[in-house]
């Protein structure tokens, strides 16, 4: 059975999608910085492509280090630092918590997304369901949580 989204749920537009992102990229760039120091101190300097497979290898460790962060966000707070900045959460469609294997489709897809000058979240504005690619993948929607009142 699918998750009721309350119909007071306005969805986000691609420019709120964007200024968390960015929030979320400083977040995912000193995770980075300090993950790679091991590797980096272990090589001796930074990596090339000169490196090969071993430059290959890195950059498939930072892909997982910053997919880990997503992953782990949406599955602990339902949002990442970014989204909660900009009152954004995770909402699972089908009944139930997230699963491992929606969260990481999520990531995987979202980075696909933003690669061709952001069509896969640009999406939403033309698709009839309003949702971007890796919401469509995942099985998710993200929705834009009402101001607290203070």
């Amino acid at each position: 059975m699918p998750a009721i989204i309350p119909e007071s749920a306005k969805l986000p537009g691609p420019f709120r999608r964007i200024g968390a992102l960015i929030y979320d990229l400083l977040a995912v760039v000193a995770i980075c910085m300090i993950a790679s120091l091991p590797p980096v101190m272990i090589n001796g300097a930074g990596f090339t492509t000169d490196d090969g497979p071993v430059y290959a290898l890195y950059l498939a460790y930072v892909l997982i280090l910053a997919s880990g962060y997503f992953v782990l966000s949406c599955s602990v707070k339902h949002c990442t630092i970014g989204m909660n900045a900009w009152r954004l959460e995770l909402v699972n469609l089908n009944d139930g918590p997230f699963t491992w294997r929606q969260l990481i489709t999520r990531a995987v897809v979202g980075i696909l997304a933003w690669l061709p000058a952001g069509i896969g979240v640009w999406w939403q504005n033309m698709s009839a369901s309003k949702r971007t690619w890796h919401d469509l993948a995942s099985d998710t929607r993200v929705v834009v949580l009402k101001k607290q009142k203070r």
